[in-house]
């Protein structure tokens, strides 16, 4: 099965019909079985993994991808109840931010507006322009990221190239059309792109707001695989935990798959003991944008360091997947969250 076809089953795309749910979720149990243990069990070892999963799934609000990727199967059940799973992570939100959607995150043009500020790049709406506002942004940017509004998960991003155009007029209206934004072309700090060249490597930084305080989480680095144009770890990607206090990287970097590299599988660079740049201006720039909207508490910030040093927010997640922050070094991270969490 093809990378983009596994992304799907890994990932939280949604079918139509309860036949649909249940083949597409039955698809996705095998295939991550498969993954996580392996393609040669028999049926008595499937039936157990299988009960084993429901009663993790009824008393822990576990689902498949929790269950396997934080190796549940062999794990003790008091030893599973420090992971942050479906249940717990929709209970953390809900509390934290009101629900798990939010408009002014969600569509990426509201988002840009709200926080200007923390950007660090130049923008474009193609819903709201002129065809000459499009024609001198491309002008000026001949390469620039396009990007769906309402899209997540590393989904709806590409590279629009002018040079390469037939019809600029017509780029225009189907960017309209399609609901997209572009933005400048981030050309990243060389001690991040050493990683990945063909990827903006960017680190995920997640914030709690408690009250007047902002409590740094989670901090992970983030680079791709060398096969595509994204870091995201949702397509296989690559992630690492970094120590919030210093900046190091501390942890080997996993894919989706829960494989483990201590360099990058292909640039060789190493990993472990990586310190990120500019990492004091990283944590105050996160610092400063998580006080922007105090209705919304939880956040996962992604984090783009240009060539001089600009911090840029590339984006922020209201409802950020905590599978980032916990599968690295495999350990539960709610009694952590929890303790911030009850004293909003």
């Amino acid at each position: 099965m093809s990378d983009n076809k596994d992304q799907k089953l890994l990932g939280y795309t949604q079918n139509k019909g309860i036949f649909n749910y249940i083949k597409q979720h039955i698809n996705k149990y095998n295939l991550v079985m498969s993954y996580f243990i392996g393609p040669d069990l028999n049926i008595f070892q499937k039936i157990l993994i299988t009960i084993d999963f429901v009663i993790c799934a009824i008393f822990l609000g576990a689902g498949i991808n929790d269950y396997f990727q934080y190796n549940f199967y062999k794990r003790r059940f008091i030893d599973r109840k420090n992971f942050i799973v479906g249940r717990k992570w929709i209970k953390m939100v809900k509390k934290c931010n009101g629900s798990i959607e939010n408009e002014n995150f969600d569509d990426k043009s509201k988002f840009n507006k709200i926080y200007s500020e923390y950007l660090g790049r130049q923008w474009l709406d193609t819903k709201e322009c002129s065809f000459e506002e499009f024609d001198d942004f491309t002008s000026r940017f001949a390469k620039s990221i396009y990007k769906m509004k309402s899209g997540s998960g590393g989904n709806g991003i590409g590279i629009y190239d002018r040079s390469k155009s037939k019809d600029i007029r017509k780029d225009f209206e189907n960017f309209n059309k399609e609901n997209v934004i572009l933005e400048e072309l981030i050309i990243q700090h060389k001690e991040m792109a050493k990683f990945n060249p063909s990827s903006v490597n960017t680190i995920r930084v997640v914030t709690i707001l408690q009250k007047d305080k902002v409590n740094v989480m989670s901090a992970i680095f983030r680079t791709g695989n060398g096969k595509g144009s994204t870091d995201n770890f949702h397509h296989f990607g690559l992630a690492a935990l970094i120590d919030v206090e210093t900046g190091l990287v501390y942890t080997p970097t996993i894919d989706k798959k829960n494989q483990k590299f201590i360099k990058h599988p292909i640039s060789k660079e190493q990993i472990i003991g990586f310190e990120i740049p500019y990492w004091d201006k990283i944590v105050q720039t996160v610092t400063k944008a998580a006080k922007v909207d105090s209705k919304v508490k939880y956040v996962g910030w992604d984090i783009a360091i240009r060539e001089d040093g600009t911090i840029c927010i590339i984006e922020g997640n209201c409802s950020s997947d905590p599978d980032i922050a916990q599968m690295p070094d495999q350990i539960g991270k709610w009694k952590q969250y929890k303790k911030v969490i009850d004293n909003l």
